[in-house]
């Protein structure tokens, strides 16, 4: 793996991010306390794994303009 596929895991780790998001929001209105706290602690790391890759990509790569139209 190589500092060019983080994006990938970026979009990622986003995406597991806003469905334990979505996950956590119906455990919370079923009044699913527990469930909900581990839950919303999972999107918490996958949330703070996002911002360290973020942080390592753009460390490495810098700002990359977007090329398309």
């Amino acid at each position: 793996m190589t500092v060019y596929d983080l994006p990938a895991v970026n979009a990622t780790l986003n995406g597991i991010s806003a469905v334990l998001l979505v996950i956590g929001y119906v455990l919370i209105r079923k009044r699913r306390i527990a469930q909900h706290r581990r839950v919303m602690l999972a999107a918490f790391a996958t949330s703070t794994l996002f911002l360290i890759c973020y942080v390592i990509y753009h460390a490495n790569v810098g700002s990359r303009p977007f090329t398309g139209q």
